[in-house]
C-alpha cells in the first residue's frame, strides 16, 4: 500500500470535480494526489514520516490558476513609482518627485498606474505637468492599461518624439493643434519605446521578479499564463532559468507574441512544448482600434492566425471592443474554413463588452474567453460613467457565455488590475463595484462555477485538464488553502479572505501566516 507524504484533514475540500464534489481529507505522494475521502479512510495511509496538517475550519481548493497576466511587467511596475493612489496631476507630480530623489543624474524614472477617470481633471498628464518635476531626467509615467504613456521633455528627446516623427503602425502621438508639438501622451507605443529606453539593471529586475513570485503564492495561485504579446524564445528560456533557480515556483505557460511566431516555426518549437512547470502557451496576438482601423490590418491579421492555426498552436487574441472582437472571430472562421480543427481552444482576452450576436459566433466557432470579473470591482465606476447604459449588460459577461456553451475562464490581468483572486471570485458572485453598484444582476454565478473560473477553466484552455486543476487522484497536488469555510462565509466577505497555504507539487509549502496557525 503506498504511503502519503502529506495529509491535510479535518477541513472541507472543494475538489471541483462533478463526480465528487467535496471530501473530508487528500493524501499526497511523490507531488500527487493519491486519495481523497473521509478522514478515517485515509488515515490508514499515513506513516510516521507522513506530514499531517489539520485544516479544521479552512478550505481546501485546487490551486488557483490565472490564465492571463504579465509578470515581468509586474516586476517592472515593482521597480518603479505606483501612481495608483493619485487623485490628482499634483499627486501624480508628488509621487514622482519622491521618486527621482533615489535615481541618479540621467536614470529614468519611471511611473506607473494612472488612470485619468480618477484624476480630478479627468484628463492625461502633460509633458509639461512631468516638466515641473525635471526637465533633464527622462520620466515615463506609464498608463493604468499599458496602452498609453506620458513622457517630459527629456523623454521626449532621448526617444526620438518630436514634430516630425512618424509612429510605427497602430502608434499615435497626441499632438498640439497649434505648434503639432508632440503634448508627451502616446498610444499603443510601448514597443517602440522599449527599443529606446534602457532596461533595468538584472539585479533590481530579478529581485522583483522574486517578488512577484512569491505574491502568486500568497495568492495562493499555483500556475499561471503569461500573456504579454512581447514574449520572445529568449523570454521563454528566461522561465525556464527562473524555474531552475528556484525564484519562479509557480507553473507557468508563456504565451509568445505574433512577431516571433516566425521563429518558432523555424525552429520546429512544437505547441505546449515544454515541461510541466515551465511551458509553451498561445500565440498572442495584440488588436486594438484608432482612427476607426483595425491594427494589425485585417489581412494581415488572418495571415498571422492561419499560419499558427495550421501549425497546430492555440490563438490568443487580445480583443477588448467590439471591433476587434468581430475582426478575431472573423480571423478565426476563415482559418477554419481552410483547414477544420475540433478542440483548436483559440481563446480571446478580455472580451469586454460581448453584444449578443458575438456569443452565436463564439459558439459556432468554439472559441474560449478570457474574462476579469476583478475589473467590475476596482473600476465598475469608470464603466458605469463611461460605456452607454444600454451596454452595461455586455460588460465581461460569464453566465451568459456558459449557458451558451462558450468555455470562460477568469484572470485577473495582473498588473493591469490587483492580484486578488479571492475579490474576482466574489465579484464574479456579486458584479459588485467598489461602491456597491450590480453592473447586470444576470451575469452572477453561483459558487461553484466562479470557483471554476479560476481553477480547472484555466487548466482546460492550456490543455491540462487532464492532470491539474482538480482535487482528484493521480493530478499533481497543486491547493491552496484557505483561511475559512468558503461555503459558510458570505459572498461579501469572501473577499477578504486569505490565502495561508499553497502548495506545488506537494513538495513546496508556502505560508503567508505563521504556520503555528495550523494544528500540526
Amino acid at each position: 500500500m503506498p504511503t502519503a507524504d502529506l495529509l491535510l484533514y479535518g477541513g472541507r475540500i472543494l475538489t471541483l470535480s462533478l463526480t465528487r464534489p467535496t471530501a473530508e481529507a487528500v493524501a499526497i505522494a511523490d507531488g500527487k494526489i493519491l486519495s481523497i475521502g473521509r478522514e478515517r479512510d485515509l488515515r490508514i495511509l499515513a506513516s510516521s514520516r507522513t506530514q499531517k496538517i489539520s485544516c479544521a475550519g479552512k478550505t481546501v481548493i485546487p490551486g488557483f490558476i490565472d490564465p492571463h497576466l504579465h509578470l515581468f511587467s509586474w516586476a517592472s511596475r515593482i521597480c518603479g513609482v505606483d501612481v495608483t493612489s493619485a487623485r490628482s496631476v499634483a499627486d501624480v507630480q508628488v509621487l514622482l518627485k519622491t521618486g527621482l530623489s533615489r535615481l541618479a543624474p540621467g536614470q529614468w524614472l519611471r511611473g506607473y498606474s494612472y488612470d485619468e477617470f480618477f484624476l480630478r481633471e479627468k484628463r492625461h498628464p502633460t509633458r509639461q505637468d512631468l516638466d515641473t518635476i525635471s526637465t533633464t531626467q527622462p520620466i515615463i509615467l506609464r498608463h493604468r492599461t499599458g496602452h498609453a504613456a506620458v513622457l517630459n521633455s527629456a523623454a521626449l528627446q532621448q526617444a526620438g518624439i518630436d514634430r516630425s516623427f512618424a509612429p510605427p503602425a497602430g502608434g499615435i502621438v497626441e499632438r498640439d493643434p497649434t505648434s503639432n508639438e508632440p503634448t508627451g501622451v502616446v498610444y499603443e507605443l510601448e514597443k517602440y519605446l522599449r527599443t529606446v529606453i534602457p532596461p533595468l539593471s538584472e539585479a533590481e529586475f530579478m529581485a522583483a521578479v522574486r517578488q512577484a513570485s512569491e505574491q502568486l503564492l500568497q495568492h495562493g495561485i499555483t500556475s499561471f499564463h503569461d500573456a504579454s504579446a512581447g514574449n520572445t524564445l529568449e523570454d521563454y528560456a528566461l522561465f525556464q532559468r527562473l524555474h531552475a533557480e528556484g525564484i519562479l515556483q509557480s507553473r507557468a505557460t508563456v504565451m509568445i507574441g505574433s512577431d516571433s511566431l516566425s521563429d518558432l516555426l523555424a525552429q520546429q518549437v512544437q505547441p505546449f512544448s515544454g515541461d510541466d512547470r515551465v511551458r509553451i502557451g498561445s500565440i498572442k496576438i495584440m488588436l486594438h482600434e484608432g482612427g476607426g482601423e483595425i491594427y494589425p490590418p485585417v489581412e494581415q491579421l488572418n495571415e498571422i492566425v492561419w499560419q499558427a492555426h495550421q501549425h497546430g498552436f492555440q490563438v490568443a487574441f487580445h480583443a477588448v471592443e467590439e471591433g476587434p472582437i468581430c475582426a478575431a472571430l472573423a480571423a478565426i472562421s476563415s482559418a477554419l474554413q481552410r483547414q477544420p480543427r475540433t478542440g483548436h481552444r483559440h481563446r480571446l482576452e478580455h472580451c469586454a463588452l460581448c453584444p449578443p450576436p458575438f456569443i452565436e459566433k463564439l459558439v459556432e466557432t468554439g472559441t474560449a474567453v478570457v474574462t476579469q470579473p476583478g475589473f467590475l470591482h476596482f473600476y465598475g465606476e469608470k464603466y458605469r460613467s463611461e460605456i452607454p447604459t444600454e451596454q452595461h449588460d455586455w460588460l465581461y459577461r460569464a453566465k451568459s457565455l456558459l449557458t451558451a456553451g462558450v468555455p470562460v475562464a477568469g484572470s485577473s490581468d495582473c498588473p493591469i488590475a490587483p492580484l486578488s483572486p479571492l475579490m474576482s471570485l466574489q465579484t464574479a458572485m456579486t458584479r459588485k463595484t467598489q461602491e456597491g453598484k450590480v453592473l447586470n444582476e444576470h451575469e452572477q454565478l453561483p459558487i461553484n462555477e466562479a470557483l471554476a473560473l479560476f481553477t480547472s477553466a484555466g487548466a482546460w484552455l492550456s490543455f491540462e485538464e487532464s492532470y491539474k486543476g482538480k482535487i482528484m487522484p493521480g493530478m499533481v497536488a497543486d491547493l491552496a488553502v484557505l483561511d475559512g469555510d468558503l461555503m459558510k462565509t458570505s459572498v461579501e466577505e469572501i473577499g477578504r479572505m486569505t490565502v495561508e497555504m499553497a502548495i506545488v507539487g506537494g513538495g513546496e509549502i508556502k505560508f503567508k501566516v505563521q504556520s503555528s496557525r495550523f494544528k500540526v
